[in-house]
């Protein structure tokens, strides 16, 4: 009550003002929101010249992670150092304040709270506290650096002249170090097996949230102590092959003309442009690869299938595609568009793919959650604000397709790494002569993009399957990952397919697969291997197709295909 409603003078007024309101505050209120509220605000020490209140602050400071993250180890040291946050401090008395966590614990399980099990567990547990609490302000500069630059944009200049502000970020610092680390040292690995100049190769590496679009961790450079150029930020460098997401998402945009298994031409072409070279795409394996299924054309990355496609959809089009992924930048409609000639910057990336990761709800990326004065007030906040920008059906399909990338596609080494019940989904990215290496993928609760290049703009001889994913598979083999799980809307149909001819398989079919089709888009015909009789569409007798859609599929049928083998790489 005194700290949050009145001044810390010592009379007998204040101190029945205080009174007054503490019973006043117990009418009107309930034991557990006065608890809260004085959790929230509580006094639990100092840094440098700020006081730290209330349990959220205590946990970002004392161990380096939002208070949800935290154990109940740690809780119990919060609750212990109430009494006396200055003698129970963690850093300047840990055997103190371990003595009086572990009091803590005890009295728990003497309430009924733990078990004996637990107690003895909790009891053995370390305190958690982070190594070298400076580190925030004295390390992570490319992230405090994107901090700066979004407040100065999103916030009234009058409120951050007020002192002593507080700014309550979403940095997490064990996810922050990691990335910090794993970045530099693949760095060193990559330089040393593939004979490259030592000290040569740069990056740049962001963590987002999927759900909330918090950045958790951003690298700007292989030195995370040295807070010059932000290459998370202000390198903008070709995207090559992470914008052909863009080109098929628009594709699966329209499933009257285009599915997963829609097959497309990847026969080599030459486009006449005014005023300038005429253009030839050319695949990274300079082959031919006759008429892939769209799904394999994404996941293996093939130039020629992906420029024509971009072509016959229009490269307007797909333009208004990548900004409805949430890109911002205005596009010149070249055709190189469709296979990333592009310049843009690692948190512009960042924010495309966490609109696809999220199923279409693009939420913008925030480094601040919220704003408080001197006492921990707060002053203003982010709201989260999700925007459906894509179809969730199309989403649904292009997310399918992202998988197929890791399955059998260019990220397939991934496999190794990461069980499959993860369903990662990604895509790699490689500019011409080999100056810009990247990778883009998520899990169900992360998203991670990383770019290798040299900032001489010299080639460096990595893909994007030999260069950034390595960065990315070790970092995120470090995080704790949940399973891709986006929901799948009503009118989109999992269908059971053969794998070479791609039509409608039944249970004798030895090889087969399961892919999404918007409803009314999917296969008619039945596949060589199956012995059921598959009806067609027959407008004059819908309920007869119904009712043998609810028979064989529980889905309706559509267009006939007669589509090339899916390779299967998965382990």
């Amino acid at each position: 009550m005194k700290n949050l409603y009145l001044n810390p003078e010592r009379s007998l007024r204040r101190k029945l003002t205080e009174a007054a309101m503490a019973l006043l505050l117990e009418f009107h209120y309930g034991k557990n929101e006065i608890l809260q509220a004085y959790v929230n605000e509580v006094f639990l020490g100092q840094s440098g010249n700020r006081a730290i209140h209330g349990f959220a602050l205590a946990s970002e400071h004392f161990f380096g992670r939002p208070l949800a993250e935290v154990s109940i180890a740690d809780l119990a040291l919060l609750v212990g150092m109430v009494k006396a946050p200055s003698r129970y401090n963690p850093i300047r008395f840990p055997e103190r304040a371990l003595a009086r966590r572990n009091l803590v614990l005890k009295e728990l399980t003497k309430a009924g709270h733990l078990d004996a099990q637990s107690l003895a567990s909790f009891r053995k547990a370390p305190l958690n506290v982070a190594s070298q609490r400076s580190r925030v302000a004295g390390k992570a500069h490319s992230f405090l650096d994107f901090v700066r630059r979004q407040v100065a944009r999103d916030f009234d200049p009058d409120l951050l002249r007020a002192e002593g502000l507080r700014l309550y970020t979403t940095i997490n610092l064990q996810v922050q170090e990691h990335a910090e680390r794993v970045l530099a040292h693949r760095l060193v690995q990559l330089e040393q097996d593939h004979a490259l100049e030592s000290g040569s190769l740069q990056g740049a590496v962001l963590v987002v949230r999927v759900e909330t679009g918090e950045v958790h961790a951003l690298v700007g450079g292989r030195d995370p102590r040295y807070a010059g150029f932000n290459r998370a930020l202000d390198a903008a460098r070709p995207a090559g092959s992470l914008l052909k997401p863009a080109v098929y998402l628009t594709a699966l945009n329209r499933p009257d003309r285009y599915t997963l298994t829609t097959l497309l031409d990847d026969s080599e072409f030459e486009l006449q442009q005014a005023g300038g070279p005429n253009w030839h795409p050319r695949n990274h394996d300079r082959e031919d690869h006759d008429r892939p299924p769209l799904i394999t054309a994404l996941a293996d990355s093939y130039n020629v299938a992906t420029a024509r496609l971009g072509l016959k959809l229009g490269i307007d089009n797909v333009i208004d595609t990548l900004h409805a992924l949430g890109l911002i930048r205005d596009l010149k409609p070249y055709p190189s568009i469709t296979l990333g000639a592009v310049a843009l910057t690692p948190v512009e990336i960042a924010q495309m793919y966490q609109t696809l990761a999220a199923g279409g709800h693009q939420v913008r990326l925030r480094t601040v959650n919220w704003i408080g004065d001197h006492d921990g007030r707060q002053l203003a906040r982010y709201p989260l604000k999700a925007r459906v920008t894509v179809t969730p059906q199309s989403a649904y399909l292009l997310n399918r397709a992202l998988r197929e990338v890791i399955l059998s596609g260019t990220a397939s080494r991934l496999n190794r790494d990461f069980p499959p019940r993860l369903e990662l989904a990604g895509k790699t990215g490689t500019t011409g002569g080999y100056r810009d290496s990247w990778f883009a993928g998520y899990a169900g609760n992360y998203l991670a993009v990383v770019w290798i290049g040299r900032d001489d703009n010299r080639p460096i001889g990595l893909s994007g399957a030999s260069g950034a994913l390595t960065v990315w598979a070790a970092l995120m083999k470090q995080l704790t990952l949940t399973p891709v799980r986006l929901y799948r809307p009503q009118d989109v149909l999992e269908v059971k397919l053969d794998r070479t001819s791609l039509m409608l398989a039944d249970e004798h079919c030895p090889d087969t697969l399961q892919l999404p089709f918007i409803a009314g888009s999917e296969p008619v015909s039945a596949a060589p291997c199956s012995r059921a009789v598959f009806p067609t569409r027959d407008a004059s007798d819908n309920g007869i197709v119904e009712w043998w859609r609810a028979i064989w599929l529980g889905v309706d049928q559509s267009s006939t295909h007669n589509p090339e083998k899916i390779k299967d790489n998965r382990p």
